[in-house]
């Protein structure tokens, strides 16, 4: 009975001693994040972090409150700037400025029917279809929600834009006629409690008009001016 427990403590630790070896092998290393040779202080800056949800938008990898500036009509913000804008909060009723900025914009092309594509799986949005003079143009933004007031239930990325001239006015066009419209956020049905949100909006605009001012913002509330060319 003595040799054979001698025996079976001789073979666990032999077991032990191999396993502790074979975590120590370069071989075997394995990053924070259990990915076989990888290095979570490697990871790419552009890696994002989707919620839960079937919509189209996404928390970006940085959760960094950006700087944003005022802007004005006569100052806009260019492409890629933050600059600070209104959004309602269900939370307390009132109104509170987040940092928000245009990534890029697209229209022409096939940017019609992507948008059609998207509005027509949405239970929030409804496809307008765009006269033979007006297209569709499909806009990347990102809206910073840390710090806003939020309940159990989050909040969703939409925040109102309109299309207006250099004045803040309707759009007056070559045949004496205006043009006046809003954007639609083209996902309501992720919801989100802070961090950065990439998100897509979208509006019609003649096809006459090639440069305009897009207003992010609740109305009568702080908004960002966007130059758009």
């Amino acid at each position: 009975m003595l040799k054979k427990c001698l025996s079976v403590i001789l073979t666990a630790a032999l077991v032990l001693a191999l396993g502790a070896c074979s975590g120590n092998s370069d071989d075997n290393k394995t990053s924070d994040v259990g990915i076989p040779g990888g290095d979570s202080s490697e990871e790419s800056s552009e890696t994002v972090r989707k919620p839960s949800g079937s919509g189209i938008s996404y928390l970006v990898d940085s959760e960094d409150t950006p700087s944003a500036s005022a802007s004005s009509l006569t100052m806009p913000l260019e492409i890629g700037d933050w600059g600070t804008a209104a959004k309602l909060s269900l939370e307390n009723g009132g109104y509170v400025d987040v940092p928000v900025r245009v990534v890029s914009f697209r229209r022409s092309g096939g940017v019609n029917n992507e948008v059609k594509k998207i509005m027509d799986g949405s239970a929030f949005n409804h496809y307008f279809e765009p006269s033979e003079n007006e297209e569709y143009v499909l806009v990347d933004y990102e809206i910073c929600l840390n710090g806003f007031p939020v309940g159990q239930g989050g909040i969703t990325c939409d925040i109102p834009a309109f299309v207006t001239g250099d004045d803040g006015e309707f759009i007056k066009l070559e045949n004496g006629s205006y043009f006046g419209t809003s954007a639609s956020c083209l996902d309501n049905e992720t919801y989100y409690f802070e961090g950065v949100v990439h998100s897509e909006m979208a509006y019609r605009v003649p096809k006459e008009v090639t440069e305009y001012m897009l207003t992010i913002g609740e109305y009568g509330e702080n908004q960002a001016f966007v130059k758009i060319k």
